[in-house]
């Protein structure tokens, strides 16, 4: 069986994911007051910091023990979820974009991430953003 390659994975459906925000940009270069493009926006931005995020804190406990590297797990956990529950709280809090698409596009890198595996795993790894990769 074939290793995850977490990085290259992580790399890949980041830059999907920011292609999806770039679209969604050029949409509210039309309709600038679309709440819920403007919360799909906020959400997969959101989204991307964690995972971004969550791929350094994983780096970070390969090379740590493994008591150290729970606690940064934990730790990671638990920034990870404030930042989504502190964006939230003041998307709906403040009312200008729409919560659901926020709470939606927090969700997209990560199904995006799965989906970037389950591809790159039935195309041997070869077919998605081929980083010169033989």
């Amino acid at each position: 069986m074939q290793d995850l390659d977490f990085n290259g994975q992580l790399v890949k459906a980041l830059k999907i994911s920011g292609l999806l925000m770039l679209l969604l940009i050029l949409v509210l270069v039309s309709r600038p007051g679309d709440h819920i493009v403007w919360g799909l926006v906020v959400g997969i931005a959101t989204g991307m910091w964690s995972a971004f995020f969550l791929a350094k804190r994983l780096n970070f406990t390969e090379k740590a023990d493994i008591n150290k590297a729970r606690m940064q797990i934990h730790i990671g956990l638990g920034l990870r979820l404030l930042l989504i529950m502190a964006v939230l709280f003041v998307v709906a809090w403040t009312g200008w974009v729409s919560i659901f698409a926020t709470a939606a596009g927090i969700f997209v890198p990560h199904v995006v991430f799965i989906i970037v595996v389950i591809w790159c795993k039935r195309a041997g790894g070869r077919a998605l953003f081929n980083n010169n990769q033989k």
